[in-house]
């Protein structure tokens, strides 16, 4: 069955759902580390499992930058070393040789605009500085990611470069590197030749920003990509893509600030694909739980709370406040022997938490959604398809968030007031002209299909689509 629409403007709406919190085990304290005359507030944090060992960047604040990687044993949650690095390290990575052993570590330095490098017994071999196109002092280095063969390190400084430095010489490699062009990048990861870059794309008079994914492929099979999730201007905020995550299935999810306080998902090839309400709360630095993949720890660095995504159900699962226990901005985490480790950029301190929870499906999707192309440029023509039962009801809905909403007693998740579009028998296609209205750019369209075997009655796992 073919039907044809248009897309009609559906208005945002957000809804803050209260959950219980996560239990506090202790604070590990980092005063005193690297530079005595100015704090110890952290910024990045990674576990190495062949050591068994955490590494923090000790960036300390923007009254004096530190300069120094902390060493914290899970066994015992203490600080037992720390490696000197350039001043405001920020992220960190791990190389390892062909037979598995830990190589190098390694962080990028924000203010001295260079990566310290680091051998497997903690001693530094290399620092090596990054290219300053604008003169600013530094390329601000955010990012690190070791991959085939070289340290690959993204900037904040607006040029787009990603710089890579061969792991083999320990050098500046400068054609080893590519660009997002002119976007401020966050902290990347890599998908076989690809490298996915959540990044900001600023407005020519600095009023408003889009935040979004940039992928490139290294090998150079397919060009480079991007598209945005949220868009902002007239001074109304400053979207931008900040951390990344890829399950072992291809889900992968994508956090950013002023992303209207949700986390986005995206498909095997890193296409748009779901959104998830966090209850108001914008994303900054996101850890996967690495045992089973069910957990995604969010930082609210701007609201000091720390979330945990259900990611069997691709739902908000507990809140902590961690403001109310006396640390500020959850920069980054990592779990580490069934525990949580937390970065408190505004505080001089790594937060534990213990007890985590395991989860169940409680959503029995059944049918198929796919959309052609979840991020159309205004006049696209796309495609919805919904397969169901043969010779049973199908529907297609739309709202306006990632919400809780009933179309006469149907439970949906794309309210809080579906429309219905077009129904059905057996499967749906939906065609759908996007309007050449420029107000219509950065909406975001949430879809959702219903099904029946003439006896129980289903949805399908939600989607979405952001005109770009």
């Amino acid at each position: 069955m073919q039907t044809a629409c248009t897309l009609v403007a559906l208005a945002a709406f957000l809804c803050a759902t209260p959950v219980a919190a996560q239990s506090f085990q202790q604070e590990i304290s980092l005063t005193g580390l690297g530079d005595p005359l100015n704090s110890a507030k952290p910024f990045g944090i990674s576990y190495e499992p062949v050591s068994d060992r955490i590494y923090v960047a000790i960036a300390g604040d923007f009254a004096g930058s530190n300069n120094a990687v902390a060493i914290i044993d899970p066994a015992t949650d203490t600080v037992v070393g720390s490696i000197p690095t350039g001043y405001y390290p920020e992220d960190i990575a791990f190389h390892y040789d062909q037979s598995g052993a830990l190589a190098y570590g390694a962080v990028t330095n924000s203010t001295s605009g260079s990566v310290t490098i680091w051998d497997h017994t903690n001693t530094v071999v290399a620092t090596v500085p990054l290219p300053d196109p604008f003169a600013f002092g530094t390329c601000y280095p955010f990012g690190i990611l070791a991959h085939d063969g070289d340290f690959l390190i993204s900037t904040a400084d607006g040029s787009g470069d990603v710089h890579a430095i061969d792991i083999a010489t320990l050098s500046y490699d400068p054609t080893a590197g590519f660009n997002t062009l002119f976007r401020s990048n966050g902290r990347l990861i890599a998908v076989g030749s690809e490298i996915w870059v959540p990044t900001s794309e600023f407005t020519p008079n600095w009023d408003g920003a889009k935040g979004g994914l940039f992928r490139h492929d290294r090998a150079g099979v397919t060009a480079s990509n991007s598209w945005y999730a949220e868009r902002m201007e007239n001074y109304s905020g400053y979207p931008g893509g900040q951390d990344i995550v890829r399950l072992s299935d291809g889900r992968g999810y994508l956090s950013g600030l002023d992303f209207q306080g949700r986390l986005y998902r995206v498909d095997a090839a890193g296409n748009l694909d779901r959104g998830i309400d966090l209850g108001g709360v914008d994303g900054f630095g996101i850890a996967l739980e690495p045992n089973n993949e069910e957990l995604l720890a969010v930082c609210g660095f701007v609201s000091n709370e720390l979330l945990l995504v259900d990611l069997v159900n691709d739902e908000l699962l507990s809140n902590t406040s961690l403001g109310s226990l006396g640390f500020n901005m959850p920069n980054d985490a990592v779990f580490a022997h069934n525990k949580l480790y937390v970065t408190a950029q505004g505080s001089e301190s790594v937060v534990v938490l213990n007890n985590l929870p395991t989860v169940s499906p409680n959503h029995s999707h059944q049918g198929e959604l796919a959309i052609s192309d979840t991020t159309p440029e205004l006049g696209d023509a796309i495609t919805v398809e919904l397969v169901g039962y043969a010779g049973q009801r199908v529907a297609i809905f739309t709202g306006s968030a990632p919400l809780p909403g009933v179309y006469t007693g149907l439970d949906l998740e794309v309210g809080p007031a579906p429309v219905k579009h077009s129904n059905g028998m057996g499967s749906l296609s939906l065609n759908i002209s996007i309007p050449t209205t420029p107000s219509l750019v950065n909406r975001h369209i949430f879809l959702q299909g219903y099904t029946t075997d003439g006896t129980h009655h289903f949805t399908t796992e939600p989607k979405v689509l952001v005109i770009q």
